[in-house]
């Protein structure tokens, strides 16, 4: 099972693009177009993180290396969450995963 790449959000303001950035307050991580706030997410809310950049790269407000390299993450994931968002929307980061159970094997 591949392992999950955390974003890594430094501390205090930083650039995406020379139009986006975010800024660290804590556990609060608040995205800016200029001088305006677009969105905030907590800093643990990992599938918030990937629909924000998803979207932020599907329109056209940054581009693949400007996200990889701001926050740290795999290319190859970055165009996972672009497909998955594409392909169902906001939701699809949020829906709740279907799990096999397993079944113990009896002892005798």
């Amino acid at each position: 099972m591949p392992q999950l790449q955390l974003p890594i959000f430094h501390n205090g303001a930083h650039l995406i693009t020379p139009e986006l950035g975010y800024i660290r307050e804590e556990d609060q991580i608040v995205y800016l177009n200029g001088m305006m706030p677009v969105f905030t997410h907590e800093v643990s809310d990992i599938n918030t993180f990937k629909m924000i950049v998803s979207q932020f790269y599907i329109n056209g407000t940054a581009k693949q290396v400007d996200l990889v390299r701001a926050f740290g993450i795999n290319p190859l994931s970055l165009k996972r969450w672009v497909k998955k968002y594409r392909e169902e929307g906001s939701g699809g980061f949020f829906k709740h995963r279907r799990t096999q159970k397993r079944l113990k094997k009896k002892t005798l």
